[in-house]
């Protein structure tokens, strides 16, 4: 390619001059003389061995090869201009703000996000912790995290993981349920609730043919943050229901279990939003496929 690639400044003399069809006009945008523009456009036709331009009396005038090879050579200027622009563009520090809810950004988004930032280090992420659903026309965020069943009106909706709850304990209060529990020993223990996602509890019971009535114990325990009730339950104060996917570090280290196959999963689940208009911006585009690439198979 070197051989046959022409010096480049006397290409982008005859482009110039080609789009312009004058020496004056083209000096002026390349900030040179008249003279000097001539001589590169003259040193590029002895270079190929034929003219370019005809030059008469009134003016220049492209030939047949010449019209062709401007053509070709403004749109390769135009592609390297492009890529240029890109190329400065992506190396300049941008922010994105992800808004979701505070135990998703502690359990599951923050471990992960090194590794976004390693890939993407000119994106800084910034977090916004919140316990209610993200309003993009009163708040400044980018993204959000979003609970529910992925349908929302102006919002394109990536899934992330779907609920799959169990009842988990701590290891002393398994080893008190006896060999070979099943879902009916779990009545015998105080049981922790969520105040925001009362049907959780419910739900789970049904699917283990316990009548809710049946649960109802003095000393169970109401709470606003399900964080506080996962330390609760690690401090062996009774069951709370776990989402597995919060739960992983606990589980593999032994600091909670899972006496119960029964495994409540529903349609409902965690989405990455963004509202349509801003979808192919080239950061939440990035950011969009790194989330996919993180959510478990079991989505």
């Amino acid at each position: 390619m070197a051989n046959s690639l022409p010096p480049l400044n006397p290409l982008r003399a005859f482009e110039v001059t080609a789009r312009y069809m004058s020496f004056t006009l083209a000096a002026n945008e390349l900030c040179v003389t008249q003279g000097a523009v001539s001589r590169q456009v003259k040193a590029l036709e002895d270079h190929l061995g034929f003219q370019l331009f005809a030059r008469g009396p009134r003016g220049l005038a492209l030939t047949p090869s010449g019209h062709l090879y401007a053509a070709a050579l403004t749109e390769s200027f135009e592609h390297i201009v492009s890529a240029t622009e890109e190329l400065i563009a992506s190396q300049k520090e941008t922010s994105l703000t992800v808004r979701g809810y505070t135990m998703f950004l502690n359990r599951w988004l923050l471990p992960k996000l090194p590794d976004f930032q390693m890939r993407h280090p000119n994106i800084k992420i910034q977090l916004q912790s919140a316990g209610a659903a993200a309003n993009f026309e009163g708040e400044h965020a980018d993204v959000a995290i979003r609970y529910g069943k992925g349908r929302w009106r102006g919002l394109v909706s990536d899934p992330i993981f779907r609920d799959r709850l169990t009842p988990v304990c701590s290891p002393e209060v398994a080893a008190a349920l006896g060999s070979a529990p099943t879902p009916t020993d779990l009545l015998r223990f105080r049981i922790i609730h969520l105040r925001r996602r009362q049907s959780d509890w419910s739900d789970w019971f049904k699917m283990s043919d316990i009548r809710p009535a049946t649960v109802e114990r003095a000393d169970n325990l109401y709470l606003e943050e399900l964080a506080i009730a996962y330390e609760c339950a690690m401090a062996g104060h009774g069951f709370a229901l776990g989402q597995l996917e919060y739960l992983s570090a606990e589980l593999a280290d032994g600091r909670l279990v899972t006496p119960f196959s029964t495994v409540l999963q529903r349609e409902a689940g965690y989405y990455l939003v963004v509202p349509t208009s801003r979808a192919d911006i080239s950061t939440v585009v990035a950011f969009r496929n790194w989330m996919q690439e993180q959510a478990p198979t079991t989505t």
